[in-house]
C-alpha cells in the first residue's frame, strides 16, 4: 500500500512539473508591405512605429515613463553613508524608493503577522 501511495504521489508530481511546460509556436506570416511614400515624415513615422512594435516590454516602459534608462547611476551616491539623488537619474530614484518602501512593508508584517497569531491562538484566545 505504501509504494502505491508514493507511485500515486510521484507521478501526480510528474504531471504537475511537466504539466506547463508546453511549447507555444506561432506562425510567421509576413504582412503586406505598404505602398512607399514619398514624403520623408511618412516614412520616419512608419518607422518609428515598426521599431515601437518591436521594442521590448522594459523599453517601452523606459521610453513612456522617461526613466533615463540610458544614463549610469552610482551606487555609493544612491545607497552610500552621504545620500546625493540629485545627480542619479529617475530610474534610480524608482528603485531607491521601492527598497525603503519593500523594508518597510517586510518589517510590518514581521511585526503583525505574529502579533495576528498570537492573538488569534495565544493564550487569551478562548
Amino acid at each position: 500500500m505504501p509504494i502505491r501511495n508514493a507511485a500515486i504521489a510521484g507521478a501526480t508530481a510528474l504531471a504537475v512539473a511537466f504539466g506547463g511546460t508546453t511549447v507555444a509556436s506561432a506562425e510567421d506570416t509576413a504582412a503586406p508591405k505598404q505602398e512607399q511614400s514619398s514624403t520623408a515624415n511618412d516614412t520616419s513615422s512608419s518607422t518609428e512605429k515598426d521599431a515601437a512594435k518591436d521594442a521590448s516590454l522594459s523599453s517601452k516602459i523606459n521610453t513612456g515613463l522617461k526613466l533615463e534608462g540610458d544614463k549610469e547611476a552610482d551606487g555609493q551616491k544612491i545607497f552610500g553613508s552621504s545620500k546625493d539623488l540629485s545627480e542619479q537619474p529617475k530610474w534610480a530614484k524608482v528603485l531607491y524608493g521601492t527598497t525603503i518602501a519593500t523594508a518597510i512593508a517586510t518589517l510590518i508584517g514581521m511585526v503583525v503577522g505574529p502579533l495576528a497569531n498570537f492573538v488569534q491562538f495565544g493564550p487569551f484566545s478562548r
